[in-house]
Parts: C-alpha cells; structure tokens; sequence
C-alpha cells in the first residue's frame, strides 16, 4: 500500500544497516510504545521488551500447564503441528492456540492490538541445557514471550536473509528449508520471565535454554503475524476479473494478441481488485490509546548489511 496514503513508514532497501557494528544487542526497553515500535522496529530490527510479558499474556503458562498439556498429546504423534524429540528435550506445538483456549484468547486481544487480520501462537518447551529447534528465519513477525526459565538467543537483520531466500520462503516453495544464516556479529540477549523479544520476518535467529541456567528449562510462546504477498493475495481474484475482460477471453486472432489491448484490460483488472483501502469509519469500535492502522504487508523488509 501506499505509505503515504496509510501514514505507515516507507520501505527500507536491502541494503540500508540498521546496525552499528560496535552494539551486539538489540534494543531494550520497558513498555510497548506502540508508535515508536512500529516507526523504528516493525519488519526492520529486533527490539527486547522487558517485563511486557503480561501485555501479551496473563497469567503466564506454568510447568503445570505444560503437564497438563503434554498429557493431552501423550500418545498423539499424528497431528502435523506438534514436534517432540525422542529424549523429551524439546516439545514444539505449531498452531499452539488451537489446543490451549488461554492462547486463543491472546491471540484475539494482540490481533486487536496491533491491528493484524489474525495472530497464531507457537509454543516451545526445552529441558536440557543448550536444547532448542536451530538457526532458522520466517516469514512471519513473531513476538516471543518468555514464560518460563530463561533462554539465549542470537539475532540478526532481515538484510542477513538473502532476497532469493526471502523470496522462496514467501513463495513457500517445495522442498525449500528455511535454515538461517546469522552474520559474523549477530546480536546476543538472553530473555527471563516476562521479557518479549520482537523478531523481525525474514531476521534470522536461534534461541536455546541458556546453559548457564539452573532453571528446570523453559516455556516460550511466539505470537506471530504471517506476512502476505500480492500473489496470495491478488492473484487468484485478478484471474476471475480477467474473465470479464473481452481482451482476456476472446479467441486470439491469427498474427496474435495485442499487447496494448491485453495490458490495458489487465491494469483494469488489477484496479478492481486492489482498488483503494476503504476509508476508516468516523467512530471506530474500541479504540486503542497509540494504536497505529494496520500494519501493511509490504514495507521495511530489506533491512541489514546486503544479501547473504
């Protein structure tokens, strides 16, 4: 969309740095400034919020709901969303509000929120010093709230994800593992209980249960945004307004197709799909203090040192 039109912050090219070399943290604060986040962090660099924790969810998860939940799955392998090491070291659940209401629930006031059209949640479980799931990046923007014992992690910029790796994962293509690629410097910070780190998508990262720990391991939940292209979005609505379009479905003549004709037909239909953002209404529903409109899918994704 138009930056200028939604009052959202212009787009960052890949190969802005956003990073001083001399700083290997990201930054620190204390409270969600909604405004500030989303004009200096949003899709361009992490950001640990500490002690926001019960902004995202409250009250925390405990290992007794973690217990409880591992009960319910004991025995269920079958359900794509939910990864377990043979060791019991580590417990993945994907899509983690479907199976605890508390995180459904949170979902639905951080959606609010942040003005998303949804919100997943993700959990993780370590026990065992140095125990989590690798390097890796997404297309996702994801907020991980520590629950409980402590975790490191290690982080970089967008910009450390090349734009051909950007591209595939957006494009979800087959066979493609999204394994990540930190730089030489990556950011280092370790999160407690009640800390929130901000991970940009395509912002390569890993987090493990901090071996220095003495903790009997930890639960984090990853609220996240997925992020759309115009493909996934357009693509599908753009062909069925070309079928309305007499250029698009009469037979091509034998010397074969105008391309003026074709393209003109075609800008019309991509018009009446896209079309412009409707206009917000005079007395919204529950407004937030500092809520900013809907966060865009198409800004600030080029952040970093270039192309790794």
């Amino acid at each position: 969309m138009n930056s200028q039109r939604t009052g959202r912050p212009a787009a960052h090219r890949p190969n802005e740095t956003d990073r001083p070399d001399e700083m290997n943290r990201p930054d620190e604060t204390d409270r969600l400034d909604l405004d500030r986040f989303h004009r200096e962090h949003w899709r361009r660099r992490p950001v640990v919020l500490r002690g926001c924790g019960p902004r995202f969810l409250a009250p925390a998860l405990t290992w007794s709901d973690v217990t409880a939940l591992e009960a319910r799955l004991d025995g269920d392998t079958s359900g794509a969303g939910v990864h377990r090491r043979p060791d019991g070291s580590v417990l993945f659940v994907n899509q983690a509000q479907h199976t605890v209401p508390e995180l459904a629930a949170a979902c639905g006031k951080l959606a609010g929120l942040f003005g998303w059209d949804e919100c997943t949640a993700d959990l993780s479980v370590t026990r065992g010093g140095g125990a989590g799931i690798g390097c890796h990046f997404d297309h996702s923007d994801n907020f991980v709230v520590q629950q409980q014992g402590s975790k490191s992690w290690r982080v970089g910029l967008p910009g450390d994800t090349g734009r051909e790796r950007q591209r595939k994962r957006m494009l979800e293509t087959k066979g493609f593992v999204p394994s990540g690629r930190l730089p030489g410097r990556p950011w280092e910070v370790v999160l407690h209980p009640g800390d929130v780190l901000y991970l940009p998508l395509f912002a390569p990262h890993e987090g493990v249960e901090n071996p220095d720990g003495a903790d009997e391991g930890s639960v984090s939940v990853s609220f996240s945004y997925n992020a759309r292209s115009a493909l996934s979005t357009h693509l599908k609505p753009l062909l069925r307004a070309l079928t309305a379009q007499d250029a698009w479905w009469e037979p091509l003549p034998l010397d074969g197709a105008d391309p003026e004709r074709l393209e003109a037909a075609l800008v019309t239909a991509l018009r009446s799909v896209t079309g412009p953002a409707p206009e917000p209404a005079d007395h919204p529903a529950e407004p937030a203090e500092g809520r900013p409109e809907p966060a865009g899918q198409g800004q600030g994704q080029g952040q970093g040192r270039g192309e790794a």
